[in-house]
């Protein structure tokens, strides 16, 4: 954490990074474990020097990835596309987020944007509430979705799933159903934002 907020965070933003969030999770998922989101505009941005070698050129950047490869167990890394026509993003970055992660079956991916664009979207733009789709790429599963909903604090996940919350039991189990024999359940991670970290 020292690490991440003296001398990684200052590097990014000397070297021109605009935005960066990081979500802890172990409340609800395995203790000690960030998930670090840093937006990109093309591929090409990686044919030049990562920003820690822009900041503080190639040794420096070596000796501050040798100190945070001794803080690690593991990590990995992958892209994530938005799917902006299927999302709701708000001015406010949530405090909480709970990412629910899916295995789109084969050749079913539009049916399940689709989906979630006109049955789905609609409930969160009217109670005004952050969803984030993302597929995922080059690093993990294609076929993997993730469905992030963004809360302010845990008090506003009284009530159970948000759609449950909005819809009724009964309601939200038939608009469920309707992604039945293209969407398999993986995960679902609880996580915090980690204002130190994030800017």
């Amino acid at each position: 954490m020292d690490l991440q907020k003296n001398e990684v965070v200052p590097a990014l933003k000397k070297a021109g990074v605009k935005t960066r969030t990081v979500y802890a999770s172990g409340l609800f998922g395995t203790a000690g474990e960030y998930l670090v989101t840093q937006p990109f505009n093309s591929p090409a941005e990686f044919d030049g020097p990562s920003p820690l070698v822009k900041a503080l050129d190639a040794p420096g950047a070596a000796r501050l990835n040798e100190k945070l490869r001794k803080s690690l167990i593991s990590q990995n890394s992958y892209m994530n596309t938005r799917f902006d026509d299927a999302s709701n993003l708000l001015q406010t970055p949530p405090s909480v987020i709970i990412s629910v992660r899916y295995r789109i079956a084969a050749g079913k991916m539009q049916d399940f944007r689709d989906l979630v664009k006109s049955d789905v979207l609609p409930v969160y733009k009217k109670a005004k509430m952050q969803l984030t789709v993302n597929q995922r790429g080059p690093g993990a599963n294609p076929n993997d979705v993730t469905m992030v909903t963004g809360y302010m604090k845990f008090a506003d996940w009284d009530g159970g799933p948000f759609l449950t919350h909005e819809l009724g039991q009964a309601a939200a189990d038939r608009l469920n159903a309707k992604f039945a024999g293209f969407r398999t359940l993986i995960e679902v991670i609880v996580r915090e934002r980690v204002a130190d970290l994030s800017f």
